[in-house]
């Protein structure tokens, strides 16, 4: 399978994780990797969380593992991506392979941080 076309991946936002988290879940932000060439699109679909609650997602974030940068980053729920000055909340990592490797990630994200 082709990787995402550049030209279609024009967003840039930035990444952030929680360090020195606590028992709760709360912790502070580090400052933050710059994600170039991903793609961010508007989304309503609705999933299920840990504790089967349903979501409605607000958007969905594109990282093709070929052309977006940088490489060979992890993703994790509850990660949060700034974009255009809002926070959005990693509801949902989802992987997606191509035959054998890892193609792409689709991001499941959710306003707020």
């Amino acid at each position: 399978m082709r990787a995402i076309p550049k030209s279609l991946l024009i967003h840039t936002v930035t990444l952030h994780k929680k360090i020195n988290k606590d028992k709760w879940g709360k912790g502070e932000l580090d400052e933050g990797v710059e994600l170039s060439n991903v793609r961010i699109e508007p989304s309503g679909k609705i999933v299920r969380d840990k504790n089967n609650a349903e979501i409605q997602l607000s958007a969905t974030l594109f990282y093709d593992c070929k052309n977006s940068r940088p490489m060979n980053l992890e993703f994790e729920t509850d990660d949060l991506i700034a974009f255009n000055g809002v926070m959005h909340r990693v509801e949902v990592v989802e992987p997606l392979y191509d035959d054998k490797r890892l193609h792409h990630y689709e991001l499941g994200l959710v306003k707020g941080g």
